[in-house]
């Protein structure tokens, strides 16, 4: 068949399977490959997308996906169906699926923690309710069953991950930071190690994609180049015709956009809506939507929750503005590169040069005073060198010889957590 045809068969089958039906299913009803399958459901997505007069979506979970509703829509929707709230839980529910969404996957002392009151009677009910479900066990002494929320509670509150959820402060964070630091013994750390994640900020022009590159080829840990994240959600914002810096805009335009990180072939793509934007976002536009729309709280938010989500799983190094402080404050390794002002525009200038862009070092100098002047002025996680992060002047310094002491301190750290070294190629 078609490929016309086989995309209205793919809506149709979406139309009355309701829930989320796998790509492997798909495929199967289909007759055609799971590849083809996921193909045909991003093409399903982008139509809606483009179609204003469509109200619906396509919403993906997990390796599976289902017809849904726009969220523009949703006061129509409400009106017909009810509100959410409708389905009667109680505030002590609604806090605990927020401790357990925010900061999953969590422990039922940890919602203790934050909420203040034994929870396990909630708990229970939320897992009766299908919206929390038992992932797995804790590697500490009791072995702590570990919860998150379900499919179901994606569903029911119309979004297609946790990555959705709308930003709020560190406060849960933190708090189950404090909470785990505070009943963990050295031992039972060290017993159950993270992995090791090196944090390297710094601002633009100061050598750190780069040599986040050279370290990772040397101690064999992959990279997640940060920026790149926002300079793609700041590329697509700018393709729809949607300023950067209005929160609302970008708010509505990130419920409906899907990003994923490939590091397979250790070269980072970065894919919005299936499409790699890594070509797209070098250029000096690229650059300065990035830097308002990584301003925004809902943006930093959105790939902050998608940075964690990776760093839980492998060793990795990410380089960016507010790594050590921000996305990973408890980080064992933290850098914090520099140079000077003339020396970074000089290095961006020959970058820009390369891809054939015609900018001036005075154009690039300036670019660069208002990005770093915006990112170290924002009320959100502003560029700042964390307290335990080593400061490198890259101004006079090879890249080798920086990479030799970055080197060097993780060689340090590696001493007092040698099993870092076991996690590197994971």
């Amino acid at each position: 068949m078609s490929e016309v045809e086989n995309m209205a068969r793919l809506e149709a089958l979406l139309f009355v399977a309701g829930d989320p039906l796998s790509f492997d299913d798909m495929a199967t009803f289909l007759g055609v490959d799971r590849d083809e399958a996921v193909s045909l459901v991003e093409q399903l997505k982008r139509r809606y997308q483009r179609d204003p007069m469509s109200g619906l979506t396509i919403r993906q979970i997990e390796g599976a996906a289902s017809l849904a509703t726009k969220t523009s829509y949703a006061d129509t929707l409400e009106a017909f169906y009810g509100k959410v709230r409708d389905l009667k839980l109680t505030d002590a529910a609604y806090e605990t699926l927020a401790v357990i969404a925010y900061n999953a996957p969590a422990t039922r002392a940890e919602i203790e923690a934050v909420r203040g009151v034994n929870s396990d009677s909630v708990v229970s009910r939320l897992i009766e309710r299908g919206l929390v479900r038992e992932v797995g066990t804790l590697e500490t002494p009791g072995r702590p069953a570990l919860l998150d929320v379900t499919e179901q509670f994606l569903m029911d509150f119309g979004l297609s991950s946790t990555r959705e959820l709308p930003p709020v402060d560190l406060l849960m964070y933190d708090t189950i930071t404090e909470f785990t630091q505070e009943k963990q013994s050295a031992a039972e750390i060290a017993s159950a190690p993270r992995p090791l994640v090196i944090a390297i900020d710094g601002p633009s022009g100061s050598g750190k994609s780069t040599i986040a590159r050279l370290l990772s080829e040397h101690l064999g840990i992959l990279t997640l180049d940060t920026g790149a994240m926002y300079r793609a959600l700041g590329v697509k914002a700018l393709r729809l015709g949607i300023s950067p810096s209005d929160q609302e805009a970008v708010r509505s335009m990130l419920s409906e956009t899907t990003m994923d990180i490939d590091l397979s072939d250790r070269v980072q793509k970065t894919l919005v809506d299936g499409t790699d934007y890594t070509p797209y976002i070098r250029t000096p536009e690229a650059s300065r939507a990035a830097s308002d729309i990584s301003a925004l709280p809902v943006t930093r938010e959105y790939c902050v929750r998608i940075q964690r989500e990776i760093g839980k799983k492998q060793a990795l190094i990410l380089d960016g503005r507010d790594i050590g402080t921000y996305v990973f404050p408890d980080a064992p390794v933290k850098f914090f590169l520099t140079a000077s002002h003339e020396i970074r525009a000089k290095r961006r200038l020959l970058d820009l040069e390369r891809q054939g862009d015609p900018s001036t070092l005075e154009d690039v100098m300036r670019d660069m005073e208002f990005r770093d002047r915006q990112d170290s002025e924002r009320q959100l996680a502003p560029t700042r060198r964390a307290d335990d992060a080593v400061l490198i002047d890259t101004s006079d310094m090879s890249i080798r010889e920086v990479v030799d002491v970055m080197i060097d301190v993780v060689r340090q750290r590696e001493q007092v957590q040698p099993s870092w070294s076991q996690t590197r190629h994971g």
